[in-house]
C-alpha cells in the first residue's frame, strides 16, 4: 500500500480545489512536507477584496466589508486521558478571520470583538474547524463598526473574485432595505413604502427578509420582493430569521422600550460621522422571546414551545442554529444573544451575553451559568473588546 505522503501532486491539487473552506486548504497543507509543497498557499484576499467602499448617501461613508466564518473548533486527535469517546467529538463555538499570512484571528461568535486570551497555541495539526455559517459586517477602515448599517450580505451569492463586482444587500437606518453595487452613485431601495425591515438571511439558495410585523419575503434576482409568509403580527419589537434543520424560523424579541426607527436619522448631522458611530447606543434590552415556524402547507405560523437539542445564536452580524450535543457544556432549548453595552467604550464584554431558556422564559447572564458558557472558546470565556488582539500562529 502506498504511503499517503506519496500521493501524486496532481491529485492533491485536485482535492484542494474541491475544498470549500480556505482553512481546510491550510489543514491539507499541514499534513506533511510533501503535501505542503504540492498544494499552493491559498489566497485569503481573493473572495472578499480588501477594498474601500465609498457608500453613497444617505450613509455617505467610506467602509470596508469584513468577512468571518462561524466554526465549531475541536481537537484533531482523541484525548488519551478522556474516558469517553463521545466527548472527543465535542468542540467550542468561535468565529475566525484569516490573514493572508496564514494566521488565525479569533473573535467572539456573538460579536466581532477579538478574543485576547487562549490557553493553547492554535496549530492546525491539533485542531479541526467545521464551518457553521458566514458573517459579513461593514466597518470603518480603521475597524470600528458602522452602526448605520444593521445587517449586510453579499448579493448575489456568486459575487466573488473581482473587487469591482461586489454588490451588497443591506438593512440600514433601522429598517430601510437597500441594494448597492460597487461604483453605484446611489442606493436602490427594494421597498420605498416599508422602512421597517429587521433581518436578512440566506436560506436554500435565496435571500429572505423579515419586517417588524413578521412578514417574510424572498428577493429574486431582479431585486423584486415576493411575499413568502403571512404577517406574524407578533408583539415583539425586533425580529430575527434563523435556519435550523432545514426550516426557517422567526424569533420575536420583546423589548423594555422603543427601538430607534429610520425617522431618527432624518435630523442626524451627516457632517459628523462620530455621532453615527455612537448612535446605536442605549438600545432597549430584551425581556422575553417567542419563536415561530411557518407551516408552509397551511400557510400559518406555529408557535414553537421547545427547540429540543437545538440552540439559537443571535449575533450582531448573523444568526444561526447549533446542536448542543456538538459542544462542551452545550445546553439546548435556549437562545444566546447580546444586550449591547458598547456605549461603555470597552467593547462587548462577557457580561453582555445573555441566555434565554424556553422552558421557564428566564433571561440570565451567561457568566452566571457555567454549563452554558462553556460552549465558547476559550473555555474560561476570556473576552475583551480591545482591537489589538494577537493573531494565533498556524503551522501551514
Amino acid at each position: 500500500m502506498s504511503e499517503w505522503s506519496d500521493l501524486p501532486k496532481e491529485l492533491l491539487q485536485t482535492i484542494a480545489k474541491c475544498l470549500d473552506s480556505r482553512v481546510d486548504v491550510l489543514r491539507l497543507r499541514s499534513v506533511c512536507t510533501s503535501w505542503r509543497s504540492s498544494v499552493s498557499f491559498p489566497s485569503f484576499d481573493e473572495e472578499i477584496p480588501p477594498l474601500i467602499l465609498k457608500l453613497p448617501q444617505p450613509i455617505g461613508i467610506d467602509a470596508v466589508l469584513f468577512h468571518a466564518t462561524i466554526c465549531r473548533m475541536e481537537f484533531s486527535h482523541q484525548n488519551a486521558n478522556s474516558s469517553s469517546s463521545e466527548s472527543n467529538s465535542k468542540g467550542w463555538l468561535t468565529k475566525i478571520r484569516v490573514s493572508k499570512l496564514g494566521k488565525l484571528k479569533l473573535v467572539h461568535p456573538l460579536s466581532d470583538y477579538p478574543i485576547m486570551y487562549s490557553p493553547f497555541t492554535l496549530n492546525l495539526l491539533d485542531f479541526r474547524f467545521f464551518e457553521l455559517s458566514k458573517a459579513f459586517m461593514l466597518k470603518f477602515p480603521f475597524g470600528f463598526p458602522l452602526y448605520e448599517v444593521n445587517k449586510v450580505v453579499l448579493f448575489p451569492i456568486s459575487a466573488r473574485c473581482s473587487k469591482y463586482e461586489i454588490s451588497i444587500l443591506a438593512i440600514y437606518h433601522e429598517g430601510k432595505l437597500g441594494y448597492w453595487k460597487y461604483g453605484d452613485e446611489s442606493w436602490t431601495l427594494l421597498d420605498d413604502k416599508n422602512f421597517q425591515y429587521d433581518d436578512i438571511i440566506e436560506y436554500k439558495g435565496q435571500f429572505y427578509v423579515v419586517d417588524r410585523w413578521g412578514t417574510v419575503s424572498w428577493i429574486d434576482s431582479s431585486l423584486k420582493l415576493i411575499q413568502y409568509s403571512p404577517p406574524l403580527f407578533g408583539c415583539g419589537g425586533q425580529k430575527n430569521l434563523v435556519e435550523s434543520c432545514g426550516d426557517l424560523y422567526v424569533v420575536d424579541r420583546y423589548l423594555d422600550g422603543e427601538r430607534r426607527t429610520w425617522n431618527d436619522y432624518e435630523n442626524l448631522d451627516v457632517n459628523f460621522p462620530a455621532r453615527r458611530r455612537t448612535y446605536r447606543m442605549c438600545n432597549p434590552n430584551a425581556t422575553d422571546f417567542r419563536i415561530h415556524k411557518l407551516d408552509e402547507e397551511w400557510g400559518t405560523w406555529v408557535d414553537v414551545k421547545s427547540l429540543g437539542d437545538r440552540a439559537f445564536v443571535l449575533g450582531v452580524d448573523c444568526s444561526f442554529s447549533i446542536s448542543s450535543g456538538d459542544f462542551f457544556g452545550g445546553k439546548g432549548n435556549c437562545i444566546y444573544f447580546t444586550d449591547d453595552d458598547n456605549f461603555k467604550g470597552k467593547g462587548l464584554s462577557s457580561d453582555s451575553i445573555r441566555v434565554f431558556r424556553l422552558e421557564n422564559h428566564i433571561i440570565e447572564k451567561v457568566t452566571t451559568l457555567p454549563e452554558y458558557s462553556q460552549i465558547f472558546w476559550p473555555p474560561n470565556f476570556g473576552l475583551t473588546g480591545s482591537n489589538s488582539a494577537p493573531k494565533f500562529n498556524v503551522t501551514c
